[in-house]
């Protein structure tokens, strides 16, 4: 609305509000947009907004917000905002991959009462929610990874961690340590596993090893995923030494399964995860993966939020964050000798 009526968010809001030492011209300027735009404001619809404080919308689309990566970008969202003054409002929003856009029906509570000064789209989401966002002309910025289904790939707006990068990281530490036959476990549908797939399809051509994959799922739990996939994997190549899961959720299903078959890890075999969720450095030995720091992309989706409650309608260029990989007890090389001395667990920086 502000940027319909071409004035900043504070005068807008201060129009809006009645508040003084705001040009009458700019007043009607707002009014007409209001108009124009069909918005309607509740009387009651800032009472929980801390003194009339811009509000950021954090919308969880298709997740459960019991899901640590989700409810870490909750929790960094929430601290940089509060510090810099700002309001969160958490709402979950469930809805059809497939439905156009037009049809999409967005939450009441942004529909109706307007709560909502930008909006944090997080989630699992899809290019119709993207695309009626926009058609609300409602100010967002996007959690970059877990956008599926894009024909193109966004450069603006977004915030995202180097998942590509962070792959590659890993495999090649797994070639470092003598490992040959390494293999890829995680659903390419998913966009983020599709990311750290081409990371460790990269690794492996690049040394020249030939690629061994299950990429399509065998169950849409991905604890049970990873389960059945190392199962089926070891049935038809044995010779594999090293695995390289797309998720830590993933490689406990995988570690799961290689301790009902009496393999060790890293003894007998070697194992990455990814993601380092809260879990995976509480097993015996701690899992090696690759850290993405959540608290920090949510810190940073609201600083780029807030920027853009600022200029509205200006596109603000995406922020690409690293990742680490963290070297701890499930990575040994291959076929290494039982009684040599473990080492300690480490995390070092890639």
């Amino acid at each position: 609305m502000a940027a319909h009526a071409r004035v900043s968010l504070g005068t807008a809001s201060r129009a809006l509000n009645g508040k003084k030492g705001v040009d009458p011209a700019l007043v009607r300027r707002v009014e007409q947009a209001v108009e124009n735009l069909g918005y309607v404001r509740a009387p009651n619809a800032r009472k929980g907004s801390h003194d009339g404080r811009p509000i950021i919308t954090f919308i969880l689309g298709n997740r459960d917000f019991l899901h640590p990566v989700h409810a870490r970008l909750l929790q960094g969202a929430e601290a940089y905002s509060e510090e810099a003054g700002y309001v969160v409002v958490f709402k979950r929003f469930s809805y059809p991959a497939c439905a156009p856009a037009a049809s999409l029906t967005l939450p009441a509570v942004l529909r109706h009462h307007r709560i909502a000064d930008c909006l944090i789209l997080a989630g699992t989401n899809y290019p119709n929610l993207v695309a009626a966002t926009e058609n609300a002309r409602i100010p967002y910025v996007l959690y970059g990874n877990n956008l599926i289904g894009a024909t193109q790939i966004r450069t603006v707006d977004q915030v995202r961690s180097d998942d590509t990068r962070g792959a590659v990281d890993a495999v090649r530490y797994l070639i470092q340590l003598g490992h040959r036959n390494i293999c890829f476990i995680g659903d390419t549908s998913l966009r983020w596993f599709e990311d750290r797939h081409r990371g460790y399809a990269i690794a492996m051509n690049e040394a020249g090893l030939e690629p061994i994959a299950q990429t399509v799922a065998l169950s849409t739990d991905n604890f049970r995923n990873g389960y059945s996939c190392a199962e089926a994997m070891l049935r038809r190549r044995g010779e594999i030494t090293a695995i390289f899961a797309a998720g830590d959720d993933v490689a406990t299903g995988v570690w799961e399964h290689l301790r009902q078959i009496g393999r060790r890890v890293p003894d007998d075999l070697a194992l990455v995860g990814y993601g380092d969720v809260p879990d995976a450095i509480n097993t015996i030995p701690p899992l090696t993966t690759v850290r993405i720091d959540y608290i920090e992309l949510g810190r940073q989706l609201a600083r780029m939020a807030i920027e853009k409650m600022k200029s509205p309608g200006v596109a603000i260029p995406e922020v690409v964050l690293s990742t680490r990989l963290m070297l701890r007890g499930t990575t040994w090389p291959p076929h290494a000798n039982s009684l040599s001395p473990q080492p300690a667990a480490i995390e070092a920086a890639s």
